[in-house]
């Protein structure tokens, strides 16, 4: 994987020592530690028994959720954010900590900050972690289903890691699939390995193929206890979420079928409950968090939350976390009246507060008191819209419009008709849910890719009457083209990540 100094530091040299002394302690059993100090575990050692591999597993994908350089840098939430605030829904807060310059497009672009290389050294350590587990776990005849369902997690993991690596590293796969992306690594990684080229998007997508079908097949009669765990229908989504990026419809359509089978789209009153539990039954998959797991006001939901959570002396709404990511006014004309989504916004008004004149989105809610909200990964809702998409493109357009009510009729909107839609139209209301019902879950900008569009920023002129009866501006879009000053343009070099610095000082086969 990668041999700068930063990566051997985290990672390459101390893969078991971080995982084993940090989040795993409290998962391992106590023989275990009595025998053998965390601090002289050998690879042996972690893998001897299926509980130190499933403690294993929890350490790795603690690591992926939670690991942070920086409080701006709040594990893979990090990028589902500025995913968002590269797209035109989102924008990042004026003056804010937090993603100011991914909303530009400055950080996200520039190899040489500390953010692109925590996006590049997460996921690479995250799926060396996967790596560690496939291949000290050799599955035979005589191999317990519980050995087997550890296996195909491993391999879910690493799948997921490499499906959002491509999508981040290089143009969408129908744009060119023998584009250079990233390099491949499918064993554990030590200071003295040899550094990979770059593979093709092609090959990456394969190597993400053959993964989840291993997973599918390994996770097989897997009952979880926690939903931080891919089991088969989180393996299932991720089979449809790849074949609609690689515009395999009819795949596309049965995955997400099948993965939200069980899983009911949560009702009107739930979707206003704040996003922050994995008890929720739409979400398939989510990571659960502690106060202290949450980082407090630099966690995700702190950095996208914007819903008071009590009053000063005077009556001014007090705010917890950073609250950096706000939905643009123009946003919210997208929503229909009566939607239960729409009724999430409301301006603040008091010139006191510190979101004054921003529109709050009470969709993400942190907690309170404890500000321990967990993260979602996938829900029903977006697999609804991979049917509903994979369905139109299929030319199936009443499929597609009945897939696309079931979603509606949850968020209190009346049913669409066939008749009032050809291909282009109901494509276009199917895109834009997906905008609507997915806003601050990261995926903007993969769909940015993914069809080749052009996100629009436009600054608005809406006005409304504050607190002090002033008539003052709402606030929305301050950056409205690329840093060069160039308007916004499909498959833009502002749209992907770049391979950091200190990777290609020490990587002399990229």
């Amino acid at each position: 994987m990668s041999h700068s100094n930063y990566y051997n530091e985290n990672m390459k040299i101390h893969t078991i020592y971080l995982l084993i002394t940090g989040a795993l302690l409290l998962s391992c059993n106590d023989n275990f530690f009595e025998t053998s100090p965390a601090t002289q575990i050998t690879t042996q050692e972690v893998f001897s028994s299926e509980d130190n591999i499933d403690a294993f597993l929890n350490g790795a994908i603690r690591y992926l959720m939670e690991n942070s350089t920086s409080q701006d840098n709040p594990g893979l939430p990090t990028i589902f954010l500025t995913h968002e605030v590269m797209g035109e829904d989102a924008f990042a807060r004026d003056g804010r900590y937090g993603f100011r310059d991914s909303y530009p497009f400055r950080d996200p672009f520039d190899n040489t900050t500390r953010r692109a290389l925590f996006f590049w050294t997460l996921q690479y350590t995250s799926i060396d972690h996967a790596n560690n587990i496939i291949d000290n776990i050799e599955i035979n005849a005589n191999s317990s289903q519980r050995l087997k369902h550890l296996k195909g997690q491993a391999f879910a993991l690493r799948a997921y890691n490499y499906f959002n690596l491509v999508r981040q590293y290089q143009f969408t796969y129908a744009k060119d699939p023998n584009a250079k992306a990233i390099p491949i690594y499918i064993h554990p990684t030590t200071p003295n390995t040899e550094p990979n080229p770059l593979s093709s998007v092609s090959e990456v997508y394969d190597l993400i193929l053959d993964d989840l079908t291993n997973a599918e097949n390994l996770l097989v009669g897997f009952e979880r206890s926690i939903k931080n765990r891919p089991n088969i229908h989180v393996v299932k989504g991720l089979f449809a979420r790849v074949y609609q990026t690689l515009g395999e419809w009819e795949l596309a359509a049965e995955y997400a079928k099948n993965a939200r089978t069980g899983y009911p789209i949560m009702t009107p009153e739930q979707f206003t409950e704040g996003f922050n539990d994995v008890s929720n039954p739409e979400w398939l998959w989510g990571h659960p968090q502690t106060q202290t797991q949450n980082k407090g006001g630099a966690s995700y939901l702190a950095y996208i939350e914007t819903t008071p959570y009590t009053t000063d002396a005077n009556g001014t709404n007090l705010y917890y976390g950073y609250n950096s990511i706000m939905p643009d006014p123009w946003y919210i004309q997208l929503f229909e009246d009566g939607d239960i989504r729409k009724s999430l916004f409301e301006i603040a008004t008091q010139p006191s507060e510190a979101l004054y004149r921003h529109f709050r989105n009470k969709k993400f809610r942190n907690k309170y008191p404890h500000h321990d909200g967990h993260i979602v990964l996938m829900r029903s809702a977006e697999l609804v819209l991979i049917e509903a998409e994979s369905k139109a493109r299929l030319n199936n357009l009443t499929g597609a419009i009945e897939v696309l009510n079931e979603l509606r009729r949850k968020r209190n909107l009346t049913d669409l008709s066939a008749s009032d839609f050809n291909k282009e139209s109901i494509l276009e209301e199917i895109l834009l849910e997906r905008r609507r019902e997915l806003w601050g879950e990261g995926f903007r900008l993969y769909d940015i890719l993914r069809l080749q569009i052009t996100p629009e920023r436009k600054e608005t002129t809406e006005t409304f009457v504050d607190d002090e009866s002033k008539t003052v501006g709402i606030r929305g879009h301050w950056f409205t083209s690329f840093p060069d000053g160039s308007p916004f343009v499909p498959n833009s070099k502002y749209y992907l990540f770049p391979i950091p610095l200190n990777e290609i000082n020490n990587n002399p086969n990229l």
